[in-house]
């Protein structure tokens, strides 16, 4: 089973779980373990896989321009590299994989993700908006413009997937 959780606002935390309260803790945030790929997969079959995609969009593109909005509060010194290494670095937490983002500087321009060792491996439907939607929320909120997925792909041998996110 995957452990789906979003970034928190401090990094030096780790995952904790209370056995007891029945509790999962990332950051301090509540969390439940999910199986994303039995999410997404439920998701298709339901409503198909273009009304999943935009559901699982919808959710992730939000959450994503949430979380950033919050973390900008609390560091508001913070450059856009440095938030989006703190969004990068924490990606492993939640079970996603591991991320390599290189960002614009300053103007809204495409933005080439990878990432490794990805929970889900489906290019289409629900899986794809569950692992690039929530880049295209917190690259929206960081340059005032939206971002939109333009290009997927999965490398098998490599177990990676590459994704170019652009602004519309």
């Amino acid at each position: 089973m995957q452990v789906v959780v979003r970034v928190g606002l401090q990094l030096s935390e780790e995952p904790f779980w209370d056995k007891a309260k029945g509790e999962l803790r990332i950051k301090g945030q509540r969390h439940v373990a999910v199986d994303a790929q039995g999410l997404c997969d439920h998701l298709d079959l339901i409503a198909g896989t273009k009304v999943a995609e935009v559901i699982m969009n919808q959710h992730e593109f939000r959450q994503g321009k949430d979380d950033t909005a919050n973390i900008r509060r609390e560091k508001p010194d913070a450059s856009i590299e440095q938030l989006v290494d703190l969004f990068a670095n924490a990606e492993p937490l939640s079970g996603i994989g591991v991320v390599k983002v290189n960002p614009p500087k300053t103007a809204p321009g495409p933005v080439d993700l990878e990432i490794s060792n990805p929970c889900l491996k489906r290019t289409t439907g629900a899986a794809k908006s569950f692992l690039f939607s929530y880049w295209c929320g917190i690259f929206s909120e960081l340059f005032g413009k939206e971002f939109k997925i333009d290009q997927i792909t999965y490398d098998e041998k490599e177990n990676s997937m590459k994704c170019r996110i652009i602004p519309k």
